[in-house]
């Protein structure tokens, strides 16, 4: 895994950035619509009504007021982004069955002791600059959790870049490499991190394989030479109804259970 690429100041810069540009919009730190509305209909299948519930960088609120606009929990959000909490303190709530608490916070200063029956994270812990940050923000989240409780990890691994390009490898295409910003997760290396500190790894959930499969490697090969490809392209609408048979993304999650 790769590490000080990068600076927490680079971090907050970046997403001040992203607070300027999208505003309110779900496209906020995900410039893929179609990878913002899987990620939201794949995380909501681990929620249910009656859960006291964390969310660990929840950027503008988008997917938060989402939550609880279906769900009648009890949810805490926070950011280290003092400007994408700004927002979501902003975001319009239509039904909501549940309620949300908004704050600017720090996972590798979070203090909780076990609180919450479901916590989970959105692409956010591997902003932080190395695996031994890594490492104090898993501890942390995991002692948030009330024994029996589950952290549903939606984070980027490096082995679905690593399927996703030896496919792109396959069909001639150039190598994506992994975000400037981000410190990838070694799968193995984590579950045994996470599950020497009480928990369970129950499963994972490799979601939007079908549609990075479609739209990183099919669509591209495809294409007539020098055409630009991006995620607006209209054959994504068939790549997203794909189902997520492989690992060919490396945006995924795997679940956990604390078990002491």
């Amino acid at each position: 895994m790769a590490s000080n690429r990068f600076t927490r100041e680079n971090i907050r810069q970046l997403y001040a950035e992203e607070a300027q540009k999208h505003g309110l919009d779900g496209a906020s730190t995900i410039q893929d619509i179609r990878t913002r509305n899987l990620e939201l209909k794949a995380i909501s299948t681990y929620l249910r009504d009656g859960a006291r519930v964390l969310e660990v960088g929840c950027g503008n609120g988008f997917l938060a007021i989402k939550m609880i606009e279906k769900f009648n929990i009890e949810l805490d959000a926070f950011d280290f982004s003092a400007d994408l909490i700004g927002l979501a303190t902003q975001q319009p709530v239509g039904s909501a069955r549940g309620t949300v608490s908004f704050g600017v916070g720090d996972i590798l200063n979070y203090s909780k002791s076990e609180e919450f029956d479901i916590i989970y994270s959105v692409r956010c812990v591997q902003n932080l600059l190395n695996w031994e940050e890594q490492k104090v923000a898993l501890k942390h989240v995991i002692a948030s959790l009330k024994v029996g409780g589950e952290y549903i990890m939606n984070e980027s691994f490096i082995s679905g870049l690593n399927n996703l390009n030896e496919a792109r490898a396959e069909l001639d295409l150039p190598k994506i490499e992994e975000s400037w910003h981000n410190t990838f997760f070694n799968e193995l290396e984590t579950i045994d991190y996470v599950e020497s500190l009480g928990c369970s790894y129950v499963d994972e959930n490799a979601y939007l394989s079908g549609y990075y499969f479609g739209s990183r490697v099919i669509l591209p090969a495809l294409a007539p030479k020098n055409k630009k490809i991006s995620s607006s392209n209209r054959l994504n609408d068939y790549f997203s109804a794909l189902p997520p048979a492989g690992d060919f993304c490396p945006m995924k999650i795997v679940r956990f259970r604390r078990e002491r």
